[in-house]
């Protein structure tokens, strides 16, 4: 039986300073969605600043007859079936602010890892940011967000759009895999020291989804791409002070120092530095996963064939240390360190398995 018409209907606006418009044409005209339009910051002028322009962008949402609007920034790829595909996650998530792309380094991205590698279609946001390189509103939603941005203060868009959804409980979730990628062009907010910032799993084909949203678990073993600091995160009480060493915690679960670091100079080549800072994450991802999804990790190496798994697990490398190793060296050479990190995600799970949650 066909599928019946979708009751979606999209409209979108991308944002842009003046002297980028040529490549915002470029992304407004690969959408495939007709009710769309270029928004300009009114003041290319003015101190560096994503305010105005994503105030523009929302705003926008009033001039189209739509169910949904979606915003994003001149700097991005869509997947290919677009429209359909959005139209997918918003069929599931019709109440929701939905980003369609996350970094590969932030928080946020670790639990989309675990959604592609545990099989859900969308994760909470808990950056202290919504992601807005692609972010779709429900057309009121949208309106009063563009409203917000007028008055919002400071130079982001995206600390001020997740206050605006904080504040109307709103819940903010991350599509995945995701349908935007970043491509790179200069930050316009001034974040070019924040490195190269890809897509944590971006489906160049397009995808579909069900409508399930990973729960999120009690700890977050993160990596921190600025300092290169391996952490463990409480999720329910997310402030840097209640942040462990990643090697603490390990070592509460049973594992020992030296042998982590003779594990990691054997499949890393290091036994200190960010590559070992890379391995504690991945073997403290292995535990978590294992003690929230058992047996899990166990069938990932016969799924690296999937593209998904594959794209998910080689951008750990690359996400984490852009700023500390050359991330396209990283990604050049993911042929090896997938397997490797496989391997610390299977010692991890090697660790708690059957001890309880």
């Amino acid at each position: 039986m066909p599928k019946p018409l979708s009751s979606v209907v999209l409209s979108a606006s991308v944002m842009a300073h003046p002297s980028r418009s040529g490549s915002a044409r470029r992304v407004l005209d690969s959408l495939g969605i007709a009710d769309s339009s270029l928004a300009l910051d009114p003041d290319p002028g003015g101190p560096p600043s994503s305010l105005r322009a994503s105030q523009v962008a929302f705003s926008d949402a009033a001039r189209f007859d739509s169910t949904h609007h979606l915003v994003l920034q001149d700097d991005v790829r869509v997947c290919a079936d677009f429209p359909a595909s959005v139209r997918e996650i918003v069929e599931r998530h019709p109440e929701a602010a939905v980003s369609l792309f996350v970094e590969w380094g932030s928080r946020t991205a670790y639990l989309a890892r675990w959604a592609v590698l545990t099989g859900s279609g969308a994760v909470p946001v808990i950056n202290p940011y919504m992601p807005t390189l692609a972010l779709l509103l429900p057309r009121d939603l949208a309106i009063g967000m563009g409203r917000f941005m007028e008055d919002a203060g400071g130079r982001s868009d995206d600390r001020a759009a997740l206050r605006f959804l904080r504040e109307r409980g709103v819940p903010a979730l991350t599509a995945v895999p995701n349908l935007v990628e970043h491509e790179d062009l200069p930050s316009l907010k001034g974040n070019d020291d924040h490195g190269i910032r890809r897509s944590v799993c971006f489906a160049a084909e397009g995808a579909r989804f069900d409508g399930t949203v990973l729960e999120v678990p009690p700890l977050l073993p993160f990596l921190r791409w600025n300092t290169c600091d391996t952490v463990v995160i409480d999720t329910a009480h997310d402030v840097p002070e209640a942040h462990r060493p990643t090697l603490e915690v390990l070592g509460e679960w049973g594992a020992r120092p030296e042998e982590l670091r003779r594990a990691c100079a054997e499949h890393l080549g290091a036994e200190s530095g960010p590559l070992f800072a890379l391995w504690l994450t991945a073997v403290a991802l292995g535990a978590v996963q294992e003690r929230h999804w058992p047996g899990t990790v166990a069938g990932l190496r016969g799924r690296l064939d999937e593209p998904l798994v594959r794209r998910a697990l080689a951008g750990l490398a690359p996400g984490a240390l852009r700023v500390f190793l050359d991330p396209d060296r990283l990604t050049e050479r993911s042929g090896r360190l997938v397997p490797a990190l496989l391997t610390a995600m299977e010692h991890g799970s090697g660790l708690v398995a059957g001890q309880p949650a």
